[in-house]
């Protein structure tokens, strides 16, 4: 069963409410510098974009998502840095990950090659176990007039969906997703609230024992490349589920 905690609350009307179902679960995002993950995290929580870039050691924040009126999650999300000055310390991040998101830059083909040989072989040593969402950033810029004069330049182009599909499918990601944290608040709440779902399908201390647990893998593993706000609908189902069972 889901590792959680009953809390008393108050609901709408003003009347107690003890079967509020908390579940923390830790996601942790890795990826190269600059790639966006920083502006992915702001933007969920504080719901505005920064577009000055500010280099990243490690920080955490703390969010809730309230998947229904008695069932939230408690997010503590990991930004980490992707400069090889922290390749010795960054591993400590991992610890009691319950699902580790590796994000790159669509208008940066080389931090999707890094993805590959770089952050998913890192995330497999640490976190053998843990389910990765792969998170294609910046999608806005696909289409920004200087970027692709300036990747032009470089003889090279945006990373197009079915290019990053293919890299998902390779590395064994649950979902992969994209985003504008620029553009798009929507994208962001859809892909921080599958990995938040997830990461509460993952709570378990035999995984494979756990009804609710396959249910919610099984339909990623199907729906995982096409639909996530779909995708969190249905995840959104199967958390009330387990409220039921636990």
């Amino acid at each position: 069963m889901l590792k959680s905690r009953t809390l008393d609350s108050m609901g709408s009307d003003g009347e107690r409410n003890p079967q509020v179902t908390s579940v923390k679960c830790k996601i942790v995002l890795v990826g190269d510098c600059e790639c966006g993950k920083t502006s992915l995290i702001q933007r969920y929580i504080k719901e505005n974009f920064n577009e000055n870039y500010t280099p990243t050691s490690f920080d955490t924040y703390n969010t809730t998502y309230h998947v229904s009126d008695t069932y939230r999650i408690q997010m503590s999300l990991w930004d980490t840095s992707g400069s090889h000055m922290y390749d010795s310390v960054r591993p400590l991040s991992y610890a009691d990950a319950d699902l580790i998101m590796i994000c790159f830059s669509v208008a940066d083909p080389e931090s999707l090659d890094h993805a590959i040989s770089r952050w998913s072989r890192e995330v497999r040593e640490h976190c053998p176990k843990q389910p990765m969402i792969l998170v294609g950033c910046k999608t806005d810029l696909r289409t920004d007039a200087t970027k692709l004069a300036e990747l032009a330049k470089k003889r090279t182009s945006p990373v197009m969906y079915d290019q990053a599909l293919k890299s998902a499918k390779t590395i064994g990601a649950l979902v992969y997703s994209e985003i504008s944290s620029k553009d798009s608040q929507r994208s962001v709440n859809d892909v921080l609230e599958v990995a938040a779902l997830s990461s509460a399908g993952n709570k378990t201390s035999t995984p494979e024992q756990s009804p609710t647990f396959r249910r919610q893998r099984s339909f990623m593993r199907r729906k995982r490349f096409s639909g996530i706000g779909e995708a969190k609908v249905q995840l959104r189902k199967e958390a009330a589920k387990s409220c039921c069972i636990m």
